[in-house]
């Protein structure tokens, strides 16, 4: 099973949970456990499943609704407009605003998690390049900092870039859903980090904890956190506990 016939199996998966024990679902969740893009997409769909169930609980339908289902249009009955009817209009106003709300959600769910950050990071790593080229000679200075500053790096202001001038000096720059990526690699007490930054607005809202975001996939370890301006993820070969040590 791929990642596409996973998708399709679990965009049937009732956010709640209740679907964990159906055979039908079993082999696509267990795919999700093992897979960090996955399974952060399932949880991205869950969040926006379960806020679209909310929103449509907040809506009263008119009371003759079912009444008016039954009847049909029976000519022996006085026929009225509906758009004039000021509980079909009430009706029809919540409806508009449920699909903007919806609207908003599928766009707000539309970008990118800090989790899939994280792995895009690695899968980047993996497949793109094999050698640091994310280490060119015009950001020696900041190579530098990123090698010699305090840790922990996640401290605010630990890591200080500016995208814009590593878009001016041509930075090596990935995209993950149209965002923006770019990528310093470092050396630091003998380890090579590859370190993936992009503006914070393009990411899904919500807290970022770097240490719960510790994932890890074949030869590589990565994790993210956020600050003020930007998101970064940082990946190593040198394993989660290197990690962790510098995070």
């Amino acid at each position: 099973m791929n990642n596409q016939e996973a998708r399709f199996i679990l965009g049937a998966y009732r956010p709640d949970g209740r679907d964990s024990g159906d055979p039908m679902f079993t082999e696509a969740l267990a795919h999700a456990d093992r897979d960090p893009e996955l399974r952060a997409w399932l949880e991205q769909q869950r969040k926006f499943d379960t806020s679209v169930a909310a929103k449509l609980k907040e809506i009263a339908p008119p009371a003759e609704l079912r009444a008016a289902i039954l009847a049909g249009a029976r000519a022996s009955q006085p026929r009225r407009e509906w758009w004039i009817r000021p509980r079909w209009m009430a009706a029809a106003a919540v409806i508009a605003v449920l699909a903007v709300v919806s609207l908003s959600l599928r766009q707000t769910s539309g970008a990118p998690t800090v989790s899939e950050l994280t792995a895009f990071a690695m899968k980047d790593l993996a497949d793109a390049h094999d050698g640091h080229v994310g280490h060119p000679p015009e950001f020696a200075g900041l190579q530098a900092q990123l090698a010699s500053v305090s840790l922990p790096l996640t401290t605010p202001g630990g890591v200080a870039i500016d995208l814009d001038e590593l878009r001016r000096k041509n930075c090596r720059s990935v995209k993950i859903a149209g965002r923006e990526v770019f990528e310093i690699c470092f050396h630091r007490d003998g380890t090579w980090f590859h370190l993936y930054a992009a503006r914070r607005s393009d990411f899904a809202p919500g807290a970022v904890d770097a240490k719960s975001l510790i994932s890890e996939t074949g030869d590589y370890a990565a994790t993210a956190w956020a600050d003020s301006k930007n998101v970064y993820a940082l990946v190593t070969h040198a394993g989660k506990e290197v990690l962790r040590r510098v995070i």
